[in-house]
């Protein structure tokens, strides 16, 4: 009997976790109340009141779970505060002190640490993997006129798919539509549930500054950037280091350029070997996710769920493989058959970072990219490069004006395409960039901000979506680029890794 390859345990994995997610999931009618430190759970309520002093100060519903336990989060003072639960049997039930509401966990969420273990161990190899390749890549090119080449063909490639991405969203969201659809109930609800969260993040004030990330490439302390993994600093870091490895005796020189090698091939092995686990990781990830949050809330943001899901779609099954036929020779089938583990881990992570070791592996080992080509394109690109991103912030922008009743003109959306493209390279590596960058796009355009807490119950599952087409458009620029100086090696679609033999 045939084993399975490891794309293959991971898909398994994917779909088991969506199952096990789905009926392991969190009751969205059943709350964990502590109050003078004894934990019940209740379950059933028809209302939900707090108050203070007798006074009811707010109520909610059976289906407002989320926005009771982030209400209760919001209120600062909780001294003198009360809950008053209204049963489905029509009972009351007075709460006094309470200290802590939350949702009641179940063994789909409880199981998320052994994935985020993988996330951590992948994030782990990245930074060290990006450094020391990257070094000796760059100590093997001691023509600065061929890295400028390369450095200049990465920007242009990136600068062009963001823009078509951005494109591709607009033209999905004018016709579908998606705002338009959206009652006036459902947009209360989502306003009202989200808004502090919304609030949180209008609140760090990040702004567009190209000059001042252009100055920030350039780090102050190398080994901050390590330690803080800005990748774009450790980038030029890397290449300068590289570069002037060959300027100095050889003698000197080898000694450094061999200890780099070595780590880096000792962190592709380490990259095989943790790959071992990845199917586990995965069930447990995406059972986590599907337990926590479910797809209830996709029934009031389908349409612009549903917008955003065909846009990346056709950016990564219809204009990917377009610019895959017009700029190279590789097959479309043989491209996407590498990407299979690579397409599964960013899926389920979520995150282009720790999924940057992975990609590095299958772009060298299965698409014949050189290292010193793919140790450039690949980092820059996590960095830089968010074509599922931008076309979400397209979307998420017109879809908040839609439903705030705006109808923006052509040059507001040609606005769109430039500050997306601008922000994906200018904005700040902070938590949550995708709902930073949103901002950004919704101020140029003059959209109410607090619009974005309309998405944000679904920003999770996209993320996952749109995370797939960010490094999809890494390794396809590695491709064409490696093509475009004739140092594209041997395809190798179906190369397993060999830790997982």
């Amino acid at each position: 009997m045939k084993k399975l390859q490891l794309h293959t345990k991971i898909i398994i994995g994917l779909i088991l976790g969506a199952l096990f997610g789905s009926f392991f999931s969190v009751n969205q009618n059943l709350l964990e109340i502590t109050y003078n430190n004894v934990s019940e759970k209740t379950e059933n309520w028809k209302e939900f009141s707090f108050l203070r002093k007798d006074s009811v100060i707010k109520t909610f519903y059976s289906d407002d779970q989320i926005a009771i336990i982030k209400y209760f989060k919001s209120v600062k003072d909780k001294k003198d505060l009360k809950l008053k639960l209204t049963l489905s049997d029509g009972s009351e039930k007075l709460i006094e002190n309470p200290q802590s509401i939350d949702k009641v966990k179940t063994i789909g969420v409880m199981l998320k640490p052994l994935g985020d273990i993988f996330v951590r161990l992948l994030n782990m190899i990245a930074i060290p993997l990006v450094l020391a390749s990257l070094i000796v890549g760059a100590a093997s090119l001691t023509d600065l006129k061929h890295i400028a080449k390369i450095g200049g063909k990465t920007i242009g490639f990136y600068a062009m798919t963001a823009i078509i991405a951005i494109t591709t969203g607009l033209i999905c969201a004018n016709l579908i539509q998606p705002g338009h659809i959206m009652d006036q109930s459902s947009k209360d609800r989502l306003l009202a549930t989200y808004q502090d969260e919304a609030q949180s993040r209008i609140e760090q004030n990040i702004g567009l500054d190209v000059v001042s990330f252009l100055v920030n490439i350039v780090p102050r302390n190398p080994f901050k950037a390590i330690a803080d993994g800005d990748f774009l600093q450790i980038v030029l870091f890397a290449i300068l280091t590289g570069v002037f490895l060959v300027q100095i005796p050889r003698e000197k020189s080898q000694p450094v350029i061999d200890f780099f090698d070595g780590l880096s091939q000792t962190m592709i092995v380490l990259v095989e070997k943790i790959m071992i686990i990845a199917p586990y990781a995965v069930f447990t990830l995406i059972a986590a996710t599907v337990a926590e949050f479910g797809f209830k809330i996709l029934h009031t943001l389908l349409w612009y769920s549903l917008t955003v899901i065909l846009g990346l779609t056709i950016l990564t099954f219809i204009e990917y493989p377009a610019f895959l036929k017009i700029f190279t020779k590789v097959k479309l089938k043989d491209f996407f058959r590498a990407q299979r583990q690579v397409i599964a881990v960013a899926f389920s992570t979520s995150s282009s970072a720790a999924t940057l070791p992975v990609t590095m592996d299958v772009c060298e080992k299965r698409l014949g990219v050189p290292n010193k080509i793919a140790s450039f394109v690949l980092p820059l690109g996590t960095t830089i490069n968010m074509d599922g991103t931008a076309l979400y912030q397209a979307v998420a922008a017109m879809f908040i004006a839609q439903v705030y009743g705006f109808d923006l003109t052509l040059t507001q959306q040609i606005t769109i395409v430039l500050t997306a493209s601008l922000a994906a390279i200018g904005t700040a590596p902070v938590p949550g960039i995708g709902l930073i960058m949103l901002i950004i796009v919704l101020r140029s355009i003059g959209v109410p901000e607090e619009g974005i807490a309309l998405i944000i119950g679904v920003d999770r599952l996209l993320d996952m979506c749109r995370t797939v087409p960010n490094i999809i458009a890494d390794s396809l620029a590695c491709v064409v680029i490696a093509s475009s100086d004739g140092e594209l090696g041997e395809i190798r679609p179906d190369a397993e890794y060999e830790g997982a033999m």
